[in-house]
């Protein structure tokens, strides 16, 4: 294990920082976790390697040992300080530094129990030195599970009226056959690949209330990860995206829009349609001379305030006066008799 290069395993430059491995890591476990390639050895050995690499890299003494002795750095951490300790004087090692709770915590979820402290325990095996060895059992403390996101895309209408969608999510379980341990007779679980967790798809139907904006979060309470110990699952939060739309424009809770009128309506004074976004269209009433760009607002016509039922905002109509086009002669002499009329 000593002789691999853990920087090209996890394709990074010797000066990544520990936020660089991290990530490199939560890439690669994805992309060859067992669960993702079935029955693919090749897969599979190269999510042990990642996992060795990032054993190490991850951990600032560690590397800087690595760093420094290469594929000696074994030999010098046991001959120095070393920091292993196993079940009983064998080669197994603990998990206190090493970092794989947190990252297999971010990446599947909160649902792994993890050994107490000083138990000698890796994501492969118990004490590979000494397999004679049994691994004391443990009570896992009651712990809720991670709460996840996922993007969700809405139509301006639907922020409007509020809306009912059915949604099929990645979700996960407490493997049923350890328990939630990652391990059967001291090793490894075969069915949750030692996570401890089983992923499923679920299908959900989730209401969105009016008024939700771009990133705003609906929590589904309850549909995140699975909890330890008997702890309850953790939280689902849908971030909202909007969709642009092609006649309105949200600023806030107010919406705004723009309609064309013929000149003799903003002359003359009249009727203009306008298309409401909840659905259908109603009339707004055009003063007699009513300048090109006047801005009407409608009080309450508006995206609702989210937890405020009943209120909404406003909603701002903007006039193009369209000049007339392909005027026939009779017409353009029309407007030679008002030209001489106002000569202004």
């Amino acid at each position: 294990m000593a002789s691999k290069d853990y920087y090209k395993i996890l394709e990074l430059q010797r000066t990544a920082t520990e936020a660089d491995v991290k990530s490199a890591y939560r890439r690669l476990a994805r992309k060859y976790h067992p669960d993702v390639n079935p029955n693919d050895n090749q897969a599979e050995e190269r999510f042990k390697e990642v996992g060795e690499a990032y054993e190490v890299l991850s951990n600032a003494e560690k590397r800087r040992k690595y760093d420094q002795w290469g594929a000696d750095w074994e030999k010098y951490d046991k001959a120095g300080a070393g920091s292993y300790s196993g079940w009983s004087g064998g080669s197994g090692y603990n998990t206190k530094d090493n970092g794989f709770g947190d990252i297999f915590d971010q990446i599947f979820g909160k649902t792994r129990n993890k050994p107490p402290q000083g138990q000698g325990y890796n994501t492969t095996t118990f004490n590979q030195g000494n397999q004679s060895a049994n691994p004391r059992s443990y009570a896992a403390r009651p712990q809720k599970g991670e709460d996840r996101e996922q993007q969700i895309e809405l139509t301006l209408e639907e922020c409007y009226n509020g809306t009912l969608r059915q949604l099929q999510i990645q979700s996960s379980d407490i493997c049923n056959l350890c328990n939630g341990t990652g391990l059967r007779s001291g090793q490894r679980c075969s069915n949750c690949a030692g996570l401890g967790i089983v992923p499923r798809t679920k299908r959900l139907e989730v209401r969105i209330p009016a008024g939700v904006e771009e990133s705003s979060r609906v929590r589904v309470a309850g549909e995140g990860g699975a909890g330890i110990g008997g702890g309850q699952r953790g939280d689902l939060f849908l971030k909202v995206h909007v969709q642009p739309h092609p006649q309105f424009e949200r600023k806030g809770n107010d919406l705004h829009t723009s309609i064309n009128i013929p000149v003799y309506t903003a002359i003359l004074g009249g009727e203009a349609e306008v298309t409401s976004l909840k659905g259908g269209k109603f009339i707004l009433n055009i003063p007699e001379e009513t300048p090109n760009g006047k801005v009407f607002r409608l009080s309450g016509q508006g995206i609702p305030i989210l937890n405020q039922p009943g209120v909404r905002g406003d909603l701002y109509i903007k006039l193009t006066v369209v000049l007339p086009s392909n005027l026939t002669v009779q017409e353009k002499e029309l407007f030679r008799k008002l030209k001489e009329q106002r000569p202004d």
